[in-house]
């Protein structure tokens, strides 16, 4: 029985024409998973490249918060420079009130004139009250775009997860490629295609 399979199959190798349809054969098991294999690789790699895009975007947008936030900053020190000027405008204010009350008396001039600095701290009042009323929105800001901003954050950090995840998919898939190919390269009359 031996016998005749091996005639057989000298047969059927030595038969012109034969010989390919044997090894398509034999190796379209092989050719079908390298196939797949690749096929398999594109798609990775496509959704790597999906990855990456996102990925700028999400860096174009925190690009645009971070320039949002320095023009933020920008504005509150030149409203923290204001109040200074004002504080300081204030305590100057306050002395001068110190001596006009001295030396005022019980005068109707000078009660006017006394009239007139505190309608004057009244506007400045009314006006650092809304000064820190803006200063409170802009606060209320600035922790609703740290809350996004942690979001954000988040987000990279599980993208960060599936690419580490896609990454090692990446490397024993070519590790599996590598056994394959080489596997493929010790049988007789396997070359590879350049």
């Amino acid at each position: 029985m031996r016998g005749r399979f091996l005639a057989f199959l000298l047969i059927v190798v030595a038969l012109p024409g034969c010989q390919t349809t044997v090894t398509e054969r034999l190796f379209s098991p092989i050719t079908t998973r390298l196939d797949l294999t690749n096929d398999q690789l594109a798609e990775t790699n496509r959704q790597l490249a999906e990855v990456n895009r996102q990925l700028g975007g999400v860096n174009q947008r925190l690009d645009q918060t971070n320039s949002a936030l320095a023009s933020v900053v920008q504005r509150l020190d030149a409203t923290n420079a204001r109040l200074g000027k004002v504080e300081a405008g204030l305590g100057d204010v306050a002395t001068q009130l110190g001596g006009v009350r001295k030396d005022l008396g019980t005068t109707n001039t000078k009660l006017a004139a006394l009239d007139s600095v505190d309608a004057r701290l009244e506007s400045v009042d009314k006006r650092l009250a809304g000064t820190n009323d803006k200063l409170d929105s802009v606060d209320k800001k600035l922790a609703g775009t740290n809350d996004k901003l942690d979001g954000v954050d988040k987000k990279l950090g599980t993208t960060n997860q599936r690419l580490e995840r896609v990454e090692s998919r990446l490397d024993d898939t070519n590790k599996k490629l590598d056994t394959v190919v080489e596997g493929a390269l010790k049988i007789p009359g396997v070359k590879p295609k350049n």
